[in-house]
């Protein structure tokens, strides 16, 4: 992961990122939780550098559910690679 400039703390199965993880991307966010061949999956949460978390259960690299207490989004984020979309949207204010 240097190469990305993310780093992995965790388990691998057969070399894919598995099990309890924690994931840090180049923008200081971090993702504490399950992953299943090399994605979010499970429970998981964002922790963003502004303080900020995105709790859910991730199925696939998808949010299927949100914890009432995190931000609502109007659309799935894919991650790792959307963490960023992710972590622009919850600094970005709402429109209206």
């Amino acid at each position: 992961m240097e190469y990305t400039g993310s780093k992995y703390i965790g388990e691998y199965v057969d070399g894919r990122m598995e099990g309890k993880a924690k994931y840090i991307l180049p923008t200081e966010t971090i993702y504490v939780g399950e992953m299943k061949d090399g994605v979010f999956h499970g429970e998981g949460t964002l922790y963003f550098p502004s303080g900020s978390q995105y709790d859910a259960v991730w199925e696939n690299g998808l949010a299927i559910k949100v914890w009432l207490n995190s931000p609502i989004w109007t659309h799935l984020e894919k991650s790792p690679r959307a963490t960023t979309i992710v972590e622009t949207a919850s600094i970005t204010p709402s429109r209206g």
